[in-house]
Order: C-alpha cells, then structure tokens, then sequence
C-alpha cells in the first residue's frame, strides 16, 4: 500500500535541516516509484547546507538506494515489485549529441525538474521518488547490501574517472588526496592492477589507504612529494595521475612529473574557480593528456552496481557513521568534518 504523505529532509536556510511531511510523488507514464531507503551526503549537499550552488528551500540528496515500491500499467519494464536498486537521480535529455554518444553526463539538452509541494530538490532525502524507468538500475540478487549499494553514484563517478585515466596492468597512477573520492580511486586503481601511490597529509586516511589496498603512501608535508613520486618510479614519473582535490595551487604541480605519455583526471571542481598556468611545449613534446572527468555516465553506474552487489568491493571501511531523519542537522555537521568519508542517513519508509 502507498501512502499519500512520506517524510522528507529540506534544507530550508544556511545551516538548517527539517523533517516535512510531503505530498508522495505520482510516476507518470515510463517512470517507477522508488521507496527509498538510504542517503548518503555527498561534498555538494555540503555546500548546499553551507547556502551554496542552490537557492533555498531545497529537498537534497542523490546517493541513494531502495526498492521498487509500484510500476504503472504505462510503464514497460523488466523491474517488479520488491527489486532492490539504485537511482541515477540526475537525469539526461537523452536525445542531444553527448547522450546519443553515450556520453549523457555531458548532456546539453532539458532536463526534469523535481518539485516537491513547491519545493524543487533532487530528492534523494525523501522516503519516495517518483523517476523514468531507465534511471533505475537493479541490483544483482535480492539480498543486496542497501547501504553499500548507496555508493553507487560516487563509485560511478569514479569509475568514469578510472575510464579517462585508462590505466593498464604494472602501471603507477598516483592519486592526490586520502578523501572518499581518493579512497574509492585507491580500491578502483588496485583492482585494475596498477601500483598505487596515494599523496595525503593526514595520517589517518593514509593508514586507511594501504588498508585497502593502496602499495604506497607519501605525506606531502613531511616530505617531498615529488621526489618521492620519483624515486618510486625510476625517475619517469608516474603513469597516470588522479588529482581528487580541491586545490588549485597544487593542480598544475603534477604536470611536469607525470611521465610522457602519461594521463593526468583533474576528478573534482575547484571552489572558488581560477586557472593554472602550464607549457604548451611541455604537453606537445611529451604526449602528456591533461582530461577532466565530471558525473557518471550511465555505463559506470551500471558497472558500479554489478561490482557492490556483487561485492566485488568492499566500501565498507569508507561508511563513517549514520542517522536517522530526526539527526539529518547532525548528519550534515558530521559529514563536513574531516573525520568522517561518508556520513549516511536512513530513511525510515512510511507504513513500516
């Protein structure tokens, strides 16, 4: 039985959390009702408790998993009723070039509005969302582990990355920054069968790091990264570089050791933006690639499912802590201390 009325996170001002009772969203022709049951808080739901990116109020989240909860007639699917599954919650157009590429995280056309009784949001931190049948991605088995199966966009995002990096057996990717998105590259680049470097000043996220799996770590503030990177690899620099944080005076530090040929992902976004400067004649001699890698295609989310619900991953390790609805304030507050990977919160379905 649906119910009407679901209970929903907004984030009504700067710094604010509140639990709404809200309208149950309606899927329309094509679309899947999802009973939600987990959020994790990604960097930019941070910035958006900080009053940042959205204009407030704002439903947020969008790392989510559940179950699907009822399929209209109108909708042709091969999901049913009870399938454990992950949502792609930001949607493409799905007929602009970029989608029809394959390449929909760079999507140019319109996209869906979510609103939810005159709120907009993406609406991951809601009990149900209403979206079209090809967003839902089921996940192997019907046991899945739903709050591990919650990575699955950021571990999308990151296999999008790996795709740009294109590492191959007995290389040395170097990967900046011991944070969840450098982690879940570490667990990536391993399995790949790279050696893996990670560069983190805190000492706790390195011992993380070789935990699971990193071979090598290096402190840039106790040493010199650089020489570091270069004695590990025979002075030719690195294969491939990931660089996962949001520091501009150090983005353009790891052009000149990556080695000629060598691929350098700038992974995240920079705030506040600004450029950096390089040599052109240091890119043309040295067949260097300097690419970006923004949002998941709908290729790694799939990927990300079948390597969760299959555990061929462990994220385990990188789930710091987690809350129900009524604490979603102390979620968030959490979430933006460097103490935590990822924070999740609950959502206790309505009529349970």
């Amino acid at each position: 039985m649906i119910p009407n009325k679901m209970k929903a996170i907004v984030i009504p001002r700067a710094g604010t959390t509140e639990v709404r009772e809200m309208s149950v969203p309606v899927p329309g022709d094509g679309e899947v009702l999802i009973r939600l049951r987990h959020c994790m808080i990604c960097t930019w739901e941070q910035r958006i408790f900080k009053g940042e990116d959205v204009a407030l109020p704002f439903v947020p989240g969008h790392e989510v998993s559940g179950e699907v909860a009822y399929i209209p007639e109108s909708t042709v699917c091969d999901l049913k009723v009870g399938d454990p599954c992950v949502v792609k919650t930001f949607d493409s157009c799905g007929q602009c070039e970029f989608c029809r590429r394959g390449m929909d995280n760079l999507c140019k056309g319109k996209k869906k509005k979510r609103i939810y009784d005159g709120i907009p949001g993406s609406g991951g931190m809601a009990e149900y969302i209403a979206i079209s049948s090809d967003r839902i991605f089921k996940l192997p088995g019907r046991n899945a582990d739903l709050e591990a199966a919650a990575f699955s966009e950021p571990l999308a995002c990151c296999l999008h990355s790996m795709e740009q990096a294109q590492l191959s057996f007995g290389e040395d990717v170097v990967i900046v920054g011991g944070g969840i998105m450098g982690q879940l590259h570490v667990l990536l680049a391993k399995l790949s069968g790279a050696r893996v470097i990670l560069v983190e000043p805190d000492e706790r996220r390195r011992g993380v790091a070789l935990s699971i799996g990193a071979h090598d770590v290096i402190d840039p503030v106790g040493e010199d990264a650089e020489a570091e990177i270069l004695k590990l690899t025979d002075s030719r620099g690195p294969h491939a570089v990931i660089f996962t944080v949001n520091n501009l005076k150090l983005a353009g530090d790891y052009i000149k050791i990556l080695a000629n040929k060598g691929r350098l992902v700038y992974y995240g976004s920079f705030h506040p933006k600004n450029d950096i400067p390089f040599s052109p004649n240091e890119i043309h001699y040295s067949e260097k690639v300097i690419t970006g890698s923004y949002s998941p295609t709908v290729k790694a989310f799939w990927q990300a499912t079948q390597l969760l619900g299959k555990n061929l991953i462990d994220v385990h390790p990188l789930l710091s802590e987690k809350y129900d609805m009524a604490d979603a304030e102390t979620a968030f507050n959490r979430a933006l201390s460097m103490e935590t990977f990822r924070v999740l919160i609950h959502l206790n379905g309505s009529g349970d």
